[in-house]
């Protein structure tokens, strides 16, 4: 196929885009559909080099025959207001700016959502008000990076950076989410996957459903129960008391599953690709033999009120009465294995944060996270 190219008025030149036209044509009033089929129509007819004037006066034409004057007319009105292109592939392809993933990546430096739509808002209005029209990302990033040392601090620029360089780090980023049930794990993992783009995210309690398919319950009984009942069908735990049955069947069935924690976590660095674990079974102290093959933060998630760590349970038995009932029945054991999670943490240097509020857990997180990563990265703005 020949290839084409559109010549801008300054000179300069870039490849044709038919992606680019696209979405120029939806903004007058077309579907996605006729949009394709105006761009094909378009590009069959040119070869080789043409100026943006040229384009514009062959898509003014196709528009007219296909759909009238008005909508042609709509067109030539919208071509006037200047769009960003953002440099994908340079000399290649280019994809038109966007403020809602410029903010989304800002927030991964522990932006709240709005500022950091504020700021994407702005940087978009400064890049107009300057002329430049084309765009690199690295040249994105150091603007977007001098605005957040500008208006929050030194901090947040070192943070984004971070987060737009993981890419290009010696060692993949390995997030350990813990906290005893209830506390709001699987939620704030997800949150995170999406704002830190992270594509990879493990369960411990899904690597123990692997398990179970493979060993048998008289095997290895531990695992075949949930981690508050572990210590009721762990024969060699009778003669303990109530509570000491409690976490040190937590911690038996902790050790089995740390098997397939472990081997995920080697798999992540043996493909250098980011991953979020979270789950009971972290407990504080894992992180340290994968420290020197991986960039490792664990946080501890916890919620220490009581009526609160409750009304989640509670909450779910909208949703499952059995499921909900069962945590309630069991509230003692795992408010149990939170205390000794929280020792743990405490004595291994573990970051502790209480989810009350969520909004403001995740960013507590985030910005826990990303400072341990910048620490142990050294990315400097």
């Amino acid at each position: 196929m020949a290839k084409r190219f559109v010549v801008e008025p300054n000179g300069e030149k870039f490849p044709f885009s038919k992606g680019i036209l696209v979405r120029s044509l939806v903004k007058t009033g077309l579907s996605v559909e006729e949009a394709y089929k105006v761009a094909d129509a378009v590009s069959s007819k040119f070869k080789g080099t043409i100026t943006t004037k040229e384009l514009a006066e062959i898509t003014y034409k196709v528009l007219k025959k296909k759909f009238g004057k008005k909508v042609a007319l709509k067109y030539k009105e919208l071509i006037n207001e200047k769009e960003v292109l953002v440099c994908q592939e340079c000399g290649k392809s280019f994809s038109p700016f966007s403020r809602g993933i410029l903010a989304s990546s800002i927030r991964s430096a522990g932006v709240d959502a709005r500022e950091a739509y504020d700021i994407a808002k702005e940087v978009h209005e400064t890049l107009l008000r300057k002329g430049k029209f084309k765009i690199t990302k690295e040249e994105l990033r150091e603007i977007t990076s001098k605005f957040l040392k500008k208006k929050l601090g030194e901090e947040y620029a070192q943070r984004y950076l971070l987060w737009r360089e993981a890419r290009k780090l010696d060692k993949p980023i390995v997030i350990l989410l813990g906290g005893a049930t209830g506390v709001g794990k699987s939620k704030l993992a997800s949150e995170l996957a999406g704002i830190l783009e992270i594509n990879r995210t493990a369960p411990t309690d899904s690597i123990r459903e692997v398990m179970r398919s493979m060993v048998s319950k008289e095997l290895v009984p531990s695992i075949h129960v949930s981690s508050y009942e572990a210590g009721k069908v762990v024969p060699s735990l009778k003669a303990l008391d109530r509570d000491e049955r409690v976490v040190y069947g937590f911690l038996d069935q902790t050790e089995k599953v740390l098997t397939g924690i472990e081997a995920v976590i080697n798999r992540a660095i043996k493909e250098k690709v980011n991953v979020i674990v979270e789950g009971v079974h972290l407990v504080p102290g894992i992180a340290d033999k994968f420290k020197e093959k991986a960039y490792v933060v664990h946080i501890l998630l916890t919620t220490l009120d009581e009526e609160m760590h409750k009304s989640r349970f509670r909450s779910r038995e909208k949703s499952s009465n059995r499921v909900g009932k069962k945590y309630l029945k069991n509230f003692r054991a795992i408010r149990k294995i939170q205390d000794f999670l929280l020792s743990l943490a405490k004595e291994k240097g573990v970051p502790v944060v209480e989810n009350i509020d969520f909004d403001q857990t995740r960013d507590e997180v985030l910005k826990k996270i990303t400072d341990k990563l910048v620490e142990l990265t050294g990315v400097k703005a």
